[in-house]
C-alpha cells in the first residue's frame, strides 16, 4: 500500500517577515537561539549545543510492505525544496517567531522558539505548504560528536555513522547489520535499528539531550551519508525539536520532566528473582515447591500458557485465547492461593492479537472491537500473525474496545493472578482503519503506549495493597509514566553478536538514557528458530548478568523442552541459587536507585558516559555499565572466554569478591571463570543489602522468609579507600569518611551470635558507627536495625 493522506498536527503559522532581525538573539530558559543568514544555533554562553545549518521540505510517497510485524518501506526520492536563508520576525518575552525562506524569499518553513524552564528549549518547525509530508532539519556534525540513545537499540550506544529509523516494529530474529539495506528475508530478520521501543531522543557529548516530538515515522541520518551533517527527517508537516541542556544526568533529568516522563515506582517484587513455570497446575506447583525446598529465592512465577499451549514444529506455542485454559489449569484459583502462601506473585500473559480460529475472534467481530480493513475494504484487517494464522487486532482507539480488553485483564486478577506480560504493541498496520478516524501512519508508533496505558489503568483499579505489576517490551514517548517494567524482548538463545546475550547491555543503556529504569531481559534468551537452544555456558553467563540487572527473570524460551534451565543438573541449580540470592539481597540498593530514578529520571543501569561524561572513551563502551555511579559491571559475552578486558572510568575501583584494586581511567584484563562476572565497586561506595536468608519480597506464610521478616536487618558492603555516601529510600544514610585508623576498633568475634565484634572483614555492629582500616562509617535514620558491615579492599 501507498501513503494516503497526511494529517496535519498543527496549523502552519503565518508570519510576516521583516527586513532586519532583532539585534539580540532570542533567549529562553538560558538558551540563546542565534541566527545567521541561513542557519540557527542553540548556545549557552560561548558553547554551541547544536547548529541547524539547513532546512528542506518535500512531498514523499512511500510504499509500505508488512509481514509478521516487520516493514519494508520504500520512499520516493522527490526533489526537495531547500531553504535559502533564515531570519527572526518577532521576539517577545515568551516566544520568538521566524522563517526559513526559499531563493524567492517566500516562506518555506515557519519557526517558533519557546521554553518551559531553565535549560529547556522547544523549536517548532512547520512547513508552509500543507502538502509537505517530509520535513528535514540538518545539524552540524563535528568529528568529536557522540550520539547515544534512540531507545531500545541493541547494537551500540554511540550511533554516529548510523541510519536510525523510528518506526515501531518487530526487532527481528537476528539482525542485518547494514543501516541502508533490507535483508532478503526482511519479514523475519531485523534491520540494524528495528526496535520495539525505539525513541526519537539522543544524548550528545556537546552537553544536551535532543527529542523530536512527533508520532510520525522519522529517520535520523547520524553523520552517515554526510559525515558533517546529522540529518533529521520527519514524515510530517510539522514537528518540535526539544533541547535539554546539561551533561547526561542533568539533561536526562530535564527531558524526563517533560514528554518522556519519569519512571514509576515499582513494587518490591520487581527487584526479586522471577521464574517461569508452564505445562499445567501440577508442574507449576512442583516447580514453586522445588525453589522453596532448595532455598532458592523468588517472588514471581510467570505462567504464559495459562491460556493453553501446544508443541509445534517451531516450538512450544501459546493458544491465542484470552482466558484461562481450564483443561491445563482446572484449579487456577487454588493454584493462585497456594503460590501466594509461598510468597509468589503469579503472572499470566496478554497481547492484543485476535486470531481467526479462536472464540475471542467471534466475540471481537460481533462487538466491533477489531481494527478495520484498509480504505475501501470491509470487515477487520487480517494479517499473518505470530501463529502463522490470519489475525486481527484490538482497536484501542475505541472506548468500548478498551473496556472489552480490560474485562479479560480484570478476570485474570479475579482468578488470583497478580500481573502479566503485556506483549507486543508493534503490529498496528500502516493502512488500517481506526475507530477514531486517526491516520494510522501517525497512530502506529503510539499504539504500544496506548496498550501500556490500558494495562496500567486496570492495575490502578485495585487498591487492596497486593503487589501487582505488568511488563512490556514495546513502548513510545511517554511510556515511562505508565509502564512499571520493560524487558528487552526476544533475543537469540546464543552468544551471537547480532541478537544474542551481548545485545541486552546496550539496549539497557540506551533505554536508560530516556528514563527507562526497571529493566529486564530473558535469562538465556528466547529465540531458537535459526540458532541452537541455549547451552549450559550461556545459561551461566546470562544468569550472573541477570543478577546484576534491576529485574532478574528466567524464561523457558520457544524451545522450552530443549533449552538449558536451572534444574538441568546440580551444578546449574547451585549456580542459579547463588546468583538469585545475590540479586534479592540487593533489594535496598536497587530500591534506593529506583527512588533516585523516580525523582530525577536517571536510571539505575547507567552507561559509563553518565558517570564519567568528560571521558570520551566512556561514550563508546557498550558492553559494560554501572549500577548507580558506583558499581561497575563487565559481563563476559564471548563464548568460551574465561577473562575479558575491562575499561575502568576515572576513580579507584575495588573488586567485589576479590582483591584487585584498579585506578582509572585504564584498561585491565580481568579473570572471569564461567561461574563469575567482573564486578567492581568505587572506593568510598556503600551497597546496603538484605540478609541471605530472605526468600521473597512479598508477604508469605511461615516458614518462608519475606521482606517484612528482615526489614530490620542489613548487610552493608563498604569499599575502602575514599569518602562516599548512600541513602536508602526510607532515608537511612550511610556516610563513609577517610581516617588514619590501621585496624578495626572492635574486638574479634568469639561466637556466631556475638555482636559488637569483627569476624574477618565483616563487622557485626551493636550501634551505627564503625571504624575500619582507613575509614569510618556512620549510619543515621534507622537505629533499630542490626547492621553487618563487610569492608572491601583491606
Amino acid at each position: 500500500m501507498y501513503e494516503g493522506r497526511v494529517r496535519l498536527l498543527v496549523l502552519p503559522l503565518t508570519l510576516a517577515l521583516v527586513a532586519c532581525p532583532p539585534e539580540a538573539a532570542p533567549t529562553y530558559g538560558g538558551l540563546s537561539v542565534t541566527s545567521s543568514k541561513s542557519s540557527l544555533a542553540v548556545t549557552r554562553g560561548d558553547k554551541t549545543l547544536l547548529d541547524n545549518t539547513k532546512v528542506s521540505t518535500r512531498v514523499g510517497r512511500a510504499r509500505y510492505e508488512m509481514q509478521y510485524g516487520s516493514w519494508k518501506v520504500t520512499d520516493s526520492q522527490n526533489a526537495a525544496n531547500e531553504a535559502a536563508s533564515f531570519s527572526w520576525s518577532s521576539t517577545t518575552r515568551d516566544v520568538a517567531t521566524g522563517a526559513f525562506v526559499n531563493a524567492d524569499d517566500a516562506p518555506l518553513v515557519n519557526v517558533e522558539a519557546r521554553s518551559s524552564g531553565e535549560g529547556v528549549l522547544a523549536i517548532t518547525y512547520t512547513a508552509t505548504d500543507p502538502a509537505t509530508n517530509r520535513l528535514t532539519v540538518s545539524l552540524r556534525c563535528e568529528d568529536a560528536d557522540r550520539f547515544l540513545g534512540f531507545g531500545g537499540q541493541a547494537d551500540a550506544i554511540d550511533h554516529r555513522g548510523h541510519l536510525v529509523t523510528m518506526w515501531t516494529s518487530e526487532p527481528g530474529i537476528g539482525k542485518q547489520m547494514e543501516d541502508d539495506e533490507y535483508p532478503a528475508l526482511w519479514m523475519l530478520v531485523g534491520t540494524r535499528h528495528a526496535s520495539s521501543f525505539g525513541l526519537p531522543t539522543w544524548v550528545s557529548n556537546r552537553g544536551y539531550q535532543g527529542l523530536v516530538e512527533s508520532d510520525a515515522r522519522s529517520i535520523f541520518d547520524v553523520c552517515k551519508t554526510d559525515t558533517g551533517i546529522f540529518r533529521i527527517e520527519v514524515w510530517a508537516n510539522t514537528f518540535t525539536l526539544h533541547v535539554y541542556e546539561g551533561e547526561p544526568k542533568q539533561a536526562v533529568e530535564r527531558a524526563t520532566a517533560g514528554l518522556l516522563g519519569r519512571p514509576l515506582q515499582p513494587p518490591p517484587l520487581a527487584f526479586a528473582p522471577w521464574n517461569d513455570a508452564i505445562f499445567g497446575s501440577a508442574e507449576v506447583r512442583r516447580f514453586a515447591n522445588f525453589l522453596r525446598d532448595n532455598d532458592i529465592p523468588s517472588s514471581a512465577i510467570w505462567t504464559e500458557d495459562f491460556r493453553g499451549g501446544r508443541d509445534e514444529a517451531t516450538g512450544y506455542r501459546l493458544i491465542e485465547e484470552w482466558d484461562t485454559d481450564r483443561t491445563l489449569y482446572p484449579d487456577v484459583e487454588q493454584v493462585a492461593a497456594d503460590l501466594a502462601a509461598l510468597g509468589y506473585s503469579w503472572q499470566s500473559y496478554f497481547n492484543t492479537f485476535v486470531v481467526t480460529e479462536t472464540r475471542i475472534y467471534a466475540e471481537g467481530l460481533a462487538g466491533g472491537h477489531l481494527v478495520g480493513a484498509a480504505d475501501g475494504g470491509t470487515g477487520p484487517y487480517l494479517y499473518d500473525g505470530v501463529t502463522f494464522k490470519k489475525t486481527a487486532m484490538a482497536d484501542l482507539s475505541r472506548p468500548e474496545t478498551r473496556e472489552w480488553v480490560k474485562s479479560y485483564l480484570r478476570r485474570s486478577l479475579d482468578e488470583g493472578f497478580t500481573g502479566w506480560m503485556a506483549d507486543y504493541g508493534e503490529w498496528l498496520p500502516h493502512d488500517a482503519k481506526l475507530f477514531s478516524g486517526e491516520d494510522p501512519l501517525v497512530a502506529h508508533n503510539r499504539y504500544a503506549l496506548e496498550w501500556a496505558k490500558l494495562n496500567q489503568e486496570v492495575m490502578l483499579e485495585r487498591t487492596d495493597g497486593v503487589q501487582r505489576l505488568f511488563f512490556s517490551r514495546a513502548g513510545w514517548v511517554g511510556s515511562n509514566k505508565v509502564t512499571p517494567v520493560v524487558w528487552a524482548g526476544d533475543q537469540r538463545t546464543s552468544f551471537q553478536k547480532d541478537d544474542g546475550l551481548v545485545t541486552v547491555i546496550p539496549m539497557g543503556i540506551n533505554l536508560g538514557l530516556a528514563g527507562v529504569n526497571t529493566y529486564a531481559h530473558d535469562i538465556a534468551g528466547y529465540q531458537s528458530n535459526t540458532n541452537p537452544p541455549s547451552t549450559k555456558e550461556l545459561f551461566f553467563r546470562w544468569t550472573s548478568l541477570g543478577a546484576l540487572t534491576p529485574v532478574m527473570r528466567t524464561h523457558h524460551g520457544i524451545d522450552a523442552r530443549n533449552n538449558w534451565n536451572l534444574e538441568k543438573d546440580a551444578e546449574t541449580t547451585a549456580h542459579y541459587k547463588r546468583w538469585a540470592k545475590f540479586h534479592i539481597q540487593l533489594f535496598p540498593f536497587f530500591d534506593a536507585l529506583s527512588a533516585q530514578a523516580e525523582a530525577t529520571g536517571v536510571s539505575t543501569l547507567r552507561g559509563l558516559a553518565v558517570v564519567s561524561p568528560g571521558d570520551d572513551r566512556a561514550w563508546t563502551v557498550s558492553d559494560e555499565y554501572c549500577l548507580g555511579d558506583d558499581v561497575l559491571v563487565a559481563p563476559v559475552v564471548d563464548e568460551g572466554a574465561t577473562s575479558r578486558t575491562v575499561y575502568f572510568p576515572e576513580g579507584t575501583w575495588v573488586q567485589w569478591g576479590g582483591s584487585q584494586r584498579v585506578t582509572g581511567p585504564t584498561e585491565v584484563v580481568v579473570q572471569a571463570p564461567v561461574g563469575e562476572i567482573p564486578v567492581f565497586v568505587r572506593a568510598g561506595a556503600v551497597v546496603p543489602r538484605l540478609p541471605s536468608r530472605v526468600d521473597t519480597l512479598i508477604p508469605a506464610a511461615p516458614p518462608v522468609v519475606d521482606l517484612d521478616d528482615v526489614k530490620n536487618e542489613r548487610v552493608v558492603l563498604v569499599a575502602s579507600g575514599a569518602a562516599g555516601s548512600f541513602i536508602e529510600r526510607d532515608g537511612t544514610k550511610y556516610e563513609v569518611t577517610t581516617s588514619s585508623a590501621s585496624d578495626f576498633t572492635l574486638p574479634a568475634c568469639a561466637s556466631a551470635s556475638q555482636r559488637g565484634c569483627v569476624d574477618g572483614n565483616v563487622a557485626r555492629l551493636e550501634g551505627t558507627t564503625l571504624t575500619f582500616p582507613g575509614g569510618e562509617l556512620t549510619i543515621t535514620g534507622w537505629p533499630s536495625r542490626t547492621y553487618d558491615v563487610e569492608v572491601l579492599g583491606i
